[in-house]
């Protein structure tokens, strides 16, 4: 599921209003985050997802502008999950911005993407690794490399092979169906 245009709007209307800092997450990060919520080893609430896109600074926020967070964080995370048990691709919204000939674009989206989804890795990062460090490890690191927010040798060098991080973008929606497996099968 996709939201309406209209929505994206006001949603962007509340993560670019004046009141919040440049950290906050856009549209794309708050997807990925969402994702990362669904598909990880933990629940995290509304509440929590709120104040992580906004740096943990939601005082700003209308009552209204919270009740309407709430419904797109629903509305999110039950078409991921929905798509999940159809066992479907989960619709990445950045995919669409492939289209939109401004050069960069594609690739802010996807990185704002991933940023939103290690948010949410960082935000319970002990439990990520509980099940397995070295397993958890293998699955984020294209997420990890895609994110930009890694700046040691070896992402370096991940970064630089342009055919490597074409397949971390392609085996985006498998990956996050084997996290997803990882995290919630027995």
């Amino acid at each position: 599921m996709t939201l309406s245009v209209e929505t994206i709007e006001q949603l962007e209307s509340i993560l670019f209003s004046e009141e919040v800092t440049e950290e906050a997450l856009d549209y794309f990060g708050l997807h990925g985050l969402i994702c990362s919520v669904v598909v990880g080893p933990i629940k995290i609430n509304n509440d929590r997802i709120i104040e992580i896109i906004f740096g943990n600074e939601k005082s700003h926020l209308k009552s209204e502008d919270e009740q309407f967070l709430n419904r797109v964080i629903d509305d999110i995370s039950s078409s991921i999950k929905e798509q999940l048990l159809d066992e479907s691709d989960i619709y990445l919204p950045y995919t669409a911005e492939h289209e939109i000939e401004q050069s960069g674009h594609y690739d802010a989206c996807l990185e704002s993407w991933c940023v939103g989804f290690m948010e949410g890795f960082f935000d319970n990062e002990e439990t990520w690794f509980a099940k397995g460090e070295d397993v958890a490890a293998e699955l984020l690191l294209p997420i990890m490399a895609l994110s930009g927010l890694f700046e040691s040798d070896e992402f370096e060098d991940i970064r630089e092979n342009e055919k490597l991080m074409t397949q971390f973008e392609e085996v985006m929606p498998d990956q996050l169906v084997d996290i997803f497996l990882f995290y919630h099968s027995e």
